[in-house]
């Protein structure tokens, strides 16, 4: 009886564990971030040094994509290279607890290093939930939004 019972809850812990395969990848064991993301084109990007949403500083980054390299062989599973080059592009998040999935107003405001204001306009965007590996059921949901800010200064909501 005891042997029926081990194999029971094997047999029970092996389907609970659902699909298997590379479409069926394990949950991130964290949350997203609640926040407004902002992402500035080339060239404006070079200019500037300093942005701030809503009046909070915003820590800048480089933006990059990924190039393909060069592959070890022909076969799917043979391994390849990739590198990461620079856009011209610049992004930064803030962190906003709070956030709500509802139209909310942001001010951008973007300085070079001087000091002087580049860019300086609001934008009503609406936060979106996000989750975490792109999965519902994976739990851990923020509200997220995005705003870009184009080379010629104007402002649109990321999709």
């Amino acid at each position: 009886m005891r042997m029926f019972s081990l194999v029971l809850a094997g047999i029970a812990l092996l389907t609970a564990c659902g699909e298997s395969g590379p479409a069926a990848a394990a949950c991130p064991e964290i949350a997203a971030r609640a926040g407004i993301g902002i992402d500035i084109e080339p060239p404006l990007a070079a200019k500037v040094a300093k942005a701030s949403l809503n009046g909070t500083d915003v820590h800048l980054d480089e933006s990059t994509r990924a190039e393909p390299g060069d592959c070890a062989g022909k076969k799917p599973e043979d391994t390849c290279k990739a590198t990461m080059v620079p856009t011209g592009a610049k992004n930064g998040f803030l962190d906003m607890t709070g956030l709500k999935l509802e139209p909310t107003r942001v001010s951008v405001r973007l300085t070079d290093s001087a000091g002087a204001v580049l860019v300086e306009k609001d934008i009503e965007i609406t936060p979106k939930q996000v989750f975490p590996h792109g999965k519902p059921e994976c739990g851990g949901a923020q509200p997220q939004a995005g705003v870009i800010v184009a080379a010629d200064g104007t402002l649109r909501a990321r999709p």
